[in-house]
C-alpha cells in the first residue's frame, strides 16, 4: 500500500463540533465514517478543491509581517489600494488586457461567489426596470455551482449540453442549439468559463467568441470567471476571455460585463477569499459602493496587505506557478495511469483545472458509488457537476477527483478505493500510461 507518511488531517478538526456542520451529503457520510473508527485510515478529502496547505512560503511570511493600519477601519471599498493597484498590473499582464480606460479592478475580499451574486443583482434589478424578470442564466455543462446563487433571485439556469464524448467542448453550433431553446427576451446572463470547471478544458477563442456573440445578440450580460485562469501548464496557450471580450467594438459586447478571478485557487489560500473583480467602471462602481455595503465592508486587510507583498514579487510569483503547474500535470498523468485502459480512454482530464473526472465502475450508480468510497474506503470524491448540493438531479456518470494533494496520498486513495473494487481498474501491470489520451474537451 501507498500508504502516505503522515498522521490524521484537518478535517476531524474541522468537524469537531456538538453540532451539525452543514447539509451536505458527503459530509454526513463522512462522519458516519469517523464515528465507524476510521477503518480504512485517516479520510483523505478530494472532492473540494482544498488542501490546507501548499501556500506560498513567502506569503505567510508576509502575512507576519503586517502593520498596524491591518487592523482597524478601512475606506476604500475597491479594497486595500495598495492591493489593488498590483493586482490591476498582475491582471492586465497575465490575461493581456490593453491598458486602456474601458476596464477597472477592484479586490474582492468575500470570494468569486459574492461578487456574482452581486452582479445578478445588478442584472435583475436593471431588468426590473424595463419591466422584465430575472431571466436565465446560460453555462457550459458540467459547471460550478452558478445555479446556488442565481435561482434563489429568481433566475432560471439553462446549460450547453455536457457530452463526455466531445474532444473539444461545446461547439458554436452547440451554443446556438442551447440559445434557440429558450423564450424570447429570457437569456440574460452568459457565463464564460474559459478555463472550465471541472473537465479542465482550455477553450478555443472561437468558443469564447460564440459564447460572447450569443451575449450579443440577446442583450444579456457576461459573467467571465476565470476562477482557474493561470493552472494551465507552461506551453500551454491560455485562453484570455476578458483580452477577447475587451478586443470586440462595444455594441457586439451585448449587457453588462464582469470578470472575476481566484486568487486562493492559485496560491492554495482559499480561506482568505481574495480575488480581483474586473468590469467596465460604471459598472464596478455600481457593485463595490452600492450593491456590496448592502452586505458586507472592507474587511481583511492584513491579508490584502500580504498578498500585496507577495503578488509584487513577480519571478517568485512565476517560479512559484510554475511548481505548482508541473507537479499538478505530473499528478494527472499518474492517476490516469492508475485506470483501466478503457476507463483512461473515457477520463476527462484538461490541462486548465487540477481534476480528473472518471467514469464510475460499470453497473454502479454514481451516488452510491461515492457513498461507498466514503463509508468504505474513507475517500471523498465529487460527482463531475456537484449539483446535488443544489437540489439537483443532474448527473454525468462521472467521479471527479481532485488533484491538489500530494502525489503519495493521491496514490494511497486510489489503493484503497482498488482494494474494495470501486476503482475503474485494477491499474496497467506495467505501469504505463493508457494507450490512447484521455478526452479534454
Amino acid at each position: 500500500m501507498n500508504e502516505p507518511r503522515r498522521e490524521g488531517g484537518p478535517l476531524r478538526e474541522l468537524l469537531a463540533d456538538s453540532i451539525r456542520p452543514n447539509h451536505l451529503p458527503d459530509v454526513a457520510w463522512l462522519q458516519e465514517y469517523l464515528a465507524g473508527g476510521a477503518p480504512a485510515g485517516e479520510p483523505m478529502m478530494l472532492s473540494l478543491g482544498e488542501t490546507w496547505d501548499h501556500t506560498p512560503a513567502a506569503l505567510l511570511q508576509a502575512l507576519r509581517e503586517v502593520p498596524s493600519t491591518s487592523h482597524g477601519y478601512q475606506i476604500s471599498m475597491y479594497g486595500l489600494p495598495l492591493l489593488r493597484n498590483v493586482l490591476k498590473e498582475y491582471v492586465a499582464d497575465t490575461q493581456r488586457l490593453p491598458r486602456t480606460a474601458e476596464w477597472e479592478v477592484a479586490v474582492g475580499w468575500t470570494g468569486t461567489r459574492s461578487a456574482m451574486r452581486d452582479f445578478a443583482v445588478l442584472v435583475a434589478r436593471e431588468r426590473a426596470a424595463q419591466g422584465l424578470g430575472p431571466g436565465t442564466v446560460l453555462a457550459v455543462a458540467p459547471a460550478w455551482d452558478y445555479a446556488g446563487f442565481a435561482e434563489p433571485l429568481g433566475f432560471t439556469t439553462a446549460y450547453v449540453p455536457f457530452d463526455p464524448a466531445a474532444a473539444d467542448g461545446p461547439s458554436p453550433a452547440d451554443v446556438r442549439t442551447a440559445v434557440a431553446g429558450l423564450p424570447a427576451g429570457e437569456l440574460s446572463v452568459v457565463v464564460v468559463n474559459a478555463q472550465h470547471n471541472p473537465t479542465g478544458a482550455n477553450w478555443s477563442p472561437q468558443q469564447v467568441e460564440a459564447l460572447l456573440d450569443a451575449a450579443a445578440e440577446h442583450g444579456a450580460a457576461v459573467l467571465v470567471d476565470d476562477a482557474y485562469y493561470g493552472v494551465c501548464p507552461p506551453g500551454e496557450t491560455v485562453t484570455s476571455a476578458l483580452e477577447i471580450l475587451l478586443s470586440r467594438p462595444h455594441d457586439s459586447r451585448g449587457g453588462r460585463w464582469l470578470g472575476v478571478r481566484s486568487l486562493g485557487k492559485q496560491f492554495h489560500c482559499n480561506g482568505w477569499a481574495l480575488g480581483a473583480l474586473i468590469a467596465a467602471p460604471d459598472t464596478l462602481d455600481t457593485l463595490v459602493n452600492d450593491l456590496r455595503p448592502q452586505h458586507t465592508f472592507n474587511y481583511a486587510i492584513h491579508l490584502q496587505w500580504a498578498m500585496a507583498q507577495w503578488l509584487a514579487d513577480r519571478p517568485a510569483v512565476e517560479e512559484y506557478l510554475r511548481g505548482e503547474q508541473a507537479a499538478t500535470a505530473e499528478k494527472r498523468a499518474a492517476v490516469l495511469a492508475r485506470l483501466a485502459p478503457d476507463s483512461a480512454r473515457r477520463a476527462i482530464a484538461g490541462p486548465a483545472a487540477p481534476y480528473v473526472l472518471f467514469p464510475v465502475p460499470d453497473g454502479m450508480e454514481l451516488g452510491d458509488h461515492l457513498r461507498r468510497c466514503v463509508l468504505e474506503c474513507g475517500v471523498l470524491l465529487s460527482d463531475a457537476w456537484p449539483l446535488a448540493r443544489t437540489g439537483s438531479t443532474e448527473r454525468t456518470g462521472y467521479a471527479r477527483m481532485y488533484l491538489g494533494p500530494d502525489l503519495d496520498v493521491l496514490m494511497a486513495a486510489v489503493d484503497r478505493l482498488e482494494a474494495a473494487k470501486l476503482w475503474p481498474g485494477p491499474a496497467d501491470t506495467a505501469g504505463r500510461a493508457p494507450e490512447r489520451e484521455p478526452t479534454a474537451p
